[in-house]
């Protein structure tokens, strides 16, 4: 059929494209590197032994703070070598000279002053050369705090170690009852697994979508059109493209399901982000339907005005009222979130511009009734067939029209004329 020799056509050509072996090969790196390499450095990032001078003022701090900042190197250490520095208020002035010195030096990394109200006040002062290390301040901090709330305790009467116990935070830990068992997961896990996907699904229908509509164009412009027409059916150039298209958008879905695979499974044997990481073979199944039920709707739209248009500026005026629908789905998905179930999501989710993220939203969060899925497949199905039948009108009459673009009533007599 040359309907499919169209879509090989674009096909090859696409993928055959640097462009599209950097955004889909290099992409997926370059994100899993954003992800995993932060932690993995700040991780598996050496550590060494820091020695610290410590100014209590107030003479009753330093003995818990040297007990309560214990942490050890690998070889079963100390990490933090402290040194009691007394000191009155008069000699402070003094004293944080001298230490200064030894800073400048390197005999030390650092000093930590205790003003004579921090069990009042709360509040130290740490002089380093170094303060960008967010773990060595952190580990200083929850020792201070451990030690000043300990004090603060002791004033009472009271014991630091029961005192944390009966004030232990209790978790809830949540699962979802499911029909024929049970699934354990939490709010965090559904919301970055929903918004992952919806995300995807959002920038690829846009972005394969524009891009017929601009194949369309730049061979509109080219005079190419002329020629194929000579051979093929309007519609067989229009139905070829999107089937092109759509096919190198599989293409990229199944690459990036390959490193999705990878890096899940390093996640969760090793347990990092682990919390964070839900893929199911339905959730994929139902992620690729609904990406090809939402790409053959926009793409349709997208070619009529690829076929209206002789410049992307032009095509994107027209555009917009599309992607704005498209747009929509981002500025509800938490009320979805809260109420997967409820009247507002379930209309939404039908209605075939937002359908085919909604629906999948909602499937990935609470599995719908099993009509509801069907019935908003089949009113996709329906529009997908309304909306390339409206745009094969659109672009068999203007598809050879040049120069200024053409106003509504005009197309509407293509429309009636087709």
């Amino acid at each position: 059929m040359k309907l499919l020799k169209v879509a090989k056509r674009e096909y090859l050509d696409r993928v055959r494209k640097k462009s599209f072996l950097i955004g889909t090969i290099l992409g997926p790196v370059l994100m899993a590197g954003w992800i995993l390499v932060p932690g993995l450095l700040m991780k598996n990032a050496p550590e060494g032994r820091t020695v610290l001078a410590v100014v209590d003022i107030t003479r009753s701090l330093y003995a818990g703070f040297e007990a309560s900042l214990d942490d050890t190197l690998s070889d079963g250490s100390r990490m933090f070598v402290l040194r009691n520095v007394p000191a009155t208020g008069d000699q402070l002035d003094g004293v944080k000279k001298g230490l200064s010195a030894e800073v400048a030096a390197g005999a030390i990394e650092g000093y930590i002053v205790f003003p004579p109200d921090m069990v009042e006040k709360g509040t130290a002062t740490y002089f380093g050369k170094k303060v960008s290390n967010i773990r060595t301040l952190e580990r200083i901090e929850n020792a201070l705090n451990e030690t000043v709330v300990a004090k603060r305790l002791a004033v009472q009467g009271l014991e630091y170690a029961k005192v944390t116990e009966m004030l232990r935070r209790v978790k809830v830990e949540t699962v979802q009852v499911l029909k024929g068992g049970e699934k354990a997961g939490g709010f965090e896990q559904t919301f970055l697994t929903s918004f992952v996907f919806i995300m995807i699904l959002y920038m690829t229908i846009l972005l394969w979508g524009i891009a017929v509509q601009r194949s369309i164009i730049e061979e509109k412009n080219n005079r190419v059109v002329e020629v194929l027409l000579s051979s093929l059916k309007p519609f067989d150039l229009m139905a070829g493209k999107i089937m092109g298209v759509g096919a190198v958008g599989l293409t990229q879905y199944a690459i990036w399901g390959i490193f999705a695979i990878g890096i899940s499974s390093y996640a969760l044997s090793s347990g990092q982000f682990a919390q964070f990481v839900s893929f199911e073979p339905a959730t994929i199944a139902f992620f690729v339907l609904f990406f090809v039920l939402g790409f053959l709707f926009y793409s349709t739209m997208f070619a009529g005005i690829g076929a209206i248009c002789n410049t992307d500026q032009e095509a994107q005026q027209l555009q917009t009222p599309i992607s704005m629908c498209l747009m929509v789905t981002f500025l509800i998905p938490l009320a979805v979130m809260q109420n997967p179930d409820g009247t507002f999501s379930t209309v939404l989710s039908l209605i075939p511009f937002f359908a085919p993220i909604l629906m999948f939203m909602r499937i990935n969060i609470l599995m719908p009734p099993a009509w509801q899925i069907a019935l908003s497949v089949a009113i996709l199905l329906a529009s997908i067939y309304i909306a390339g039948v409206l745009s094969a009108k659109i672009f068999r009459v203007g598809i050879l029209m040049y120069g200024k673009r053409p106003d509504l009533r005009e197309v509407f007599k293509w429309l009636k004329r087709a």
